[in-house]
């Protein structure tokens, strides 16, 4: 299936420089002074690190959990009180501390999968943890690990948060999930003790509260909700939270930011507890500023970027900002430079400058981001052929943060069109969520279109010339594009869902919530699950596939892209099943990222027709003949 004689090979190297540059995850200022400790990956690990007066010290070695969850930006590490110690989770699920002056790192407790946040404070650390149940919420002692259940219900907990008067924390039915429904909660301190039975301050039918923010002097609340259909910031004072907890009822709030058509999150208090930092988003761009709590708002960012997880330091807002050619750094939004810059040297000439557009699928708007080659689109028509690489997720989105699985092959002389199809978040309530009870319909649609849609909008465009690729949701989509229509010459899915009929048996706890959600219980809507898996599609792929896996992965098996080939084979379809160790649910190992990308580009040469013919191809190694 591959030719790495057809294919422009000279451009690896700058894969390789791409997947292996460093890139801050997230950031928080110490308590007492101007330090900041992040979370950096680098050569496929993240560990903490400490910057102060001008100098960056590793803090951990072993690497640690830490993420970038996108608008909601969870808080994966937490200073302690006396700004002496953090709290991490590493990456073998242990909660510890670490001695931000000696290093010294002592272990507390260990945590399946802590996966939805951690804060530390004067009453100890509360983490979310799947060790009592799924997504419980529990209290540890920073120094001794004795732990105290707060919360084991049917309820998913996540983002807790230290107030004066007690730790907010917002949860979710467990058949819900996050992207649909949550409520904020606050479990109070009463006589010096945090109770165990929480205090619910905001709930609405098929409403999302997120990011709760207590006031730092104790007055009140900030959070995020999308009851108009488009999250915005809200604020309630602290006697407003009094009468809402007396009366059970929800909180009364004032609005404190929201924009038309735009998602604003990430709310964080400066200091003085007279303004808020904001994240808006809108059309794949996420800029950062700040509000005053009356509603006066001014955004510090324009241009094509990504600001998450917004600071204070020394009273300057600081962000995790990203673009198209430049990797994740610590930021100062302020005076718009970089405080903990990352490894972006040369990658601006080397790369390409992402556009957008939108067309009509189903009568739904779709948004999409489109990386034309390096150098921007020729003016020859029908010289460009289109990647279509539909996200994750689906509750994700594509935006014009860095991306350079998109810039290697926009330097291959590609166009890579991301749509942000019907149940991509970033686009307001209703989008997010009008592929409920659909998958693999209107969704699918719009992923198989925007090979025609991009060519319309682009003259150089050829949509006879068109490949798909994807990873998990995308990976799922790019089978279910090639078995329902004809719009591509070939394929490359990465760990997708393949059966969702034996899915249900592998899958996380996750997984199978959200399946239940939009395919009903299997013991009445079986047939719910046959018809929306992909590989019921295999007898119509009449193209190439290159299916892709990692071996540890939990989160979708391995055994979904063995059923999956098993299937292509017993129909004679041509297909290739690659492996990797150790890789669990998405690639990072730097040999892994090369070797599955630069095999979906010796594909897509092959079957798209992209021959250099400038000797910067290479024979083909003799175990892929």
């Amino acid at each position: 299936m591959y030719r790495r004689d057809v294919r422009d090979t000279s451009h690896d190297g700058l894969l390789a420089d791409m997947a292996t540059a460093d890139t801050a995850v997230q950031s928080a200022s110490a308590p007492d002074d101007g330090r900041i400790a992040y979370a950096l990956n680098r050569e496929d690990q993240t560990d903490l690190w400490l910057r102060a007066d001008g100098h960056d010290a590793r803090l951990t070695s072993e690497g640690v959990l830490a993420m970038r969850r996108g608008r909601g930006d969870t808080q994966w590490f937490a200073w302690g009180p006396d700004g002496d110690r953090l709290a991490f989770v590493d990456a073998a699920g242990t909660l510890s501390t670490v001695d931000t002056e000696t290093g010294t790192v002592e272990e507390l407790t260990h945590h399946d999968d802590p996966d939805l946040g951690l804060a530390w404070g004067e009453h100890g650390v509360a983490a979310v943890t799947d060790a009592v149940s799924r997504a419980a919420l529990v209290l540890v002692d920073p120094d001794t690990g004795s732990q105290q259940v707060l919360a084991d219900d049917d309820h998913l907990y996540g983002d807790p948060r230290w107030g004066k008067d007690g730790l907010y924390a917002v949860r979710a039915p467990h058949r819900s999930l996050f992207d649909f429904e949550a409520e904020l909660v606050r479990f109070p301190i009463e006589d010096g003790d945090v109770a165990n039975e929480p205090e619910v301050l905001f709930t609405q039918d098929a409403v999302r509260v997120q990011t709760p923010r207590p006031h730092p002097d104790g007055d009140g609340v900030a959070f995020v909700h999308d009851a108009s259909g488009f999250d915005g910031i809200h604020y309630a004072d602290a006697e407003s939270v009094a009468e809402a907890a007396e009366k059970r009822d929800s909180v009364e709030t004032t609005v404190v930011h929201a924009a038309e058509e735009t998602e604003v999150g990430a709310p964080a208090w400066h200091s003085d507890g007279d303004r808020l930092a904001f994240t808006a988003t809108r059309n794949g761009r996420s800029h950062v500023g700040v509000a005053d709590v009356d509603g006066d708002a001014k955004r510090l960012s324009e241009g094509d970027e990504k600001h998450t997880g917004p600071f204070w330091r020394d009273g300057a807002l600081h962000t995790i900002r990203g673009d198209p050619t430049t990797p994740p750094q610590v930021w100062n939004a302020e005076v718009g430079s970089a405080v903990v810059a990352t490894g972006a040297v040369g990658f601006d000439d080397r790369l390409a400058e992402p556009t957008e557009f939108t067309f009509r699928s189903g009568g739904t708007e779709i948004h999409t981001v489109v990386y034309p080659p390096v150098g921007g689109f020729p003016e020859e028509a029908d010289s460009v052929p289109v990647l279509v690489h539909p996200h994750g997720g689906p509750t994700a989105f594509d935006d014009f943060g860095w991306d350079y699985r998109s810039q290697y092959f926009a330097a291959l002389g590609y166009a890579v069109a991301m749509p942000n199809y019907r149940g991509s978040d970033g686009y307001g309530r209703a989008h997010r969520m009008a592929n409920d009870g659909d998958w693999g319909g209107g969704d699918l649609d719009d992923v198989i279109d925007a090979a025609d849609a991009t060519a319309e909008a682009f003259p150089a465009v050829d949509a006879d010339r068109a490949g798909v690729f994807g990873g998990s949701g995308g990976g799922l989509m790019t089978v279910n594009a090639l078995g329902n229509a004809d719009a591509f010459d070939a394929g490359a899915a990465f760990y997708g869902v393949y059966d969702y009929e034996t899915f249900v048996d592998d899958t996380d706890d996750i997984g199978w919530q959200l399946m239940k959600r939009e395919l009903g219980d299997l013991s009445t809507d079986l047939e719910n699950y046959r018809e929306a898996s992909p590989i019921r599609s295999v007898p119509d792929i009449e193209d190439p596939v290159l299916v892709l896996h990692g071996e540890e992965d939990t989160r979708v098996p391995l055994s979904q892209s063995e059923q999956l080939c098993d299937e292509l084979e017993k129909h004679g379809k041509r297909h290739e099943l690659q492996t990797y160790e150790e890789e669990p649910h998405g690639f990072s190992q730097r040999e892994n990222v090369l070797d599955a990308y630069t095999r979906v580009a010796d594909l897509f040469a092959k079957y798209l027709q992209i021959d250099p013919d400038d000797g910067s191809s290479r024979p083909h190694r003799p175990d892929e003949e």
